[in-house]
């Protein structure tokens, strides 16, 4: 009797474990990623596709050993403080923005900068009618002449802010351009990786890149993982690890439609560079990690 009914519990946890297996499975080889098509409530569209094909190609990557991934991209668009707060809540998994210390008290940051430094090195979109006025600049006192547009809750507000220069902001990215035209600001910075794209949708023959000079600051841009999203942390960890060593991660930047404006990075030798020092930089940001870092201008003239 008692080992007839120990048979048949044995047989009873047998088959639960069997069905239980199928998702075991599922919960180690299929992981479901919630994204963000953008970060602005308006604007800003013309490079996301890089982030996320950057994204898409580390999962493929490192599909082999971590298995395989389903990404759902989120189609509502938030302002840079509404997306990290999503994301601190776990309701998004993974985007992309650039780093300060309190950016990264919100969410697990991977410290490889995905634009090898390129959104920090910044060339002002002026009125081609000041382009005058522009060519006279050459450091920070000259600059401080002029009013910058400004995105409203973006690091890059402190970090022009500690060194003087002026500022207007909007939380509607696209709004900026029509401040700059309307001369209630007088240029708008963007990086070297987003501005040729960016330029074609919004600029015209009354404004103009003025290639000739540089804002830098070292703005690493980071994928940044949900609290508690340690797997997929170490994935993308692993995988961008492998696309720096392996020349991937340049060869995407200099030929990715988004992001190929900024090539051949050498026309941009005789640039006037005014550096900025970033007071909100954490203390763990990797700058002295030269293969993560791309150089605009003379030699030397990358983040300091």
């Amino acid at each position: 009797m008692m080992r007839g009914r120990r048979g048949r519990w044995v047989a009873l946890l047998l088959a639960v474990l069997f069905m239980a297996v199928p998702s075991l499975c599922a919960e180690t080889t299929e992981l479901t990623i919630v994204r963000v098509s953008d970060w602005q409530s308006q604007g800003e569209e013309t490079r996301v596709d890089y982030f996320h094909d950057l994204f898409r190609r580390l999962i493929d990557e490192t599909t082999p050993r971590y298995g395989p991934v389903r990404i759902e991209r989120v189609r509502e668009k938030f302002s840079q403080g509404r997306l990290l707060a999503e994301l601190k809540a776990g309701r998004i998994d993974v985007t992309w923005t650039g780093t300060n210390i309190e950016r990264e008290k919100q969410g697990n940051p991977i410290r490889i900068p995905i634009d090898m430094g390129l959104i920090g090195q910044r060339v002002p979109i002026i009125r081609a009618r000041d382009a005058a006025a522009f060519a006279a600049v050459r450091g920070v006192e000259d600059l401080k002449r002029f009013t910058a547009c400004q995105g409203a809750q973006w690091p890059d507000f402190d970090v022009l802010a500690a060194s003087g220069l002026p500022q207007v902001t909007n939380v509607h990215f696209d709004q900026l351009y029509s401040m700059l035209r309307a001369g209630r600001c007088d240029y708008f910075a963007r990086g070297l990786a987003e501005v040729a794209e960016e330029y074609e949708t919004y600029g015209g023959s009354d404004l103009m890149v003025f290639d000739r000079l540089i804002i830098a600051y070292p703005m690493p841009v980071y994928f940044y993982v949900a609290p508690g999203m340690d797997n997929l942390a170490r994935r993308l960890e692993e995988g961008l690890r492998t696309l720096l060593a392996n020349g991937e991660l340049k060869r995407m930047l200099s030929t990715h439609p988004s992001t190929r404006g900024a090539f051949p990075l050498e026309r941009f030798n005789e640039a006037t560079i005014i550096h900025l020092p970033n007071p909100n930089l954490p203390p763990a940001t990797p700058l002295s990690d030269p293969t993560l870092w791309l150089n605009v201008g003379r030699p030397g003239n990358g983040p300091s």
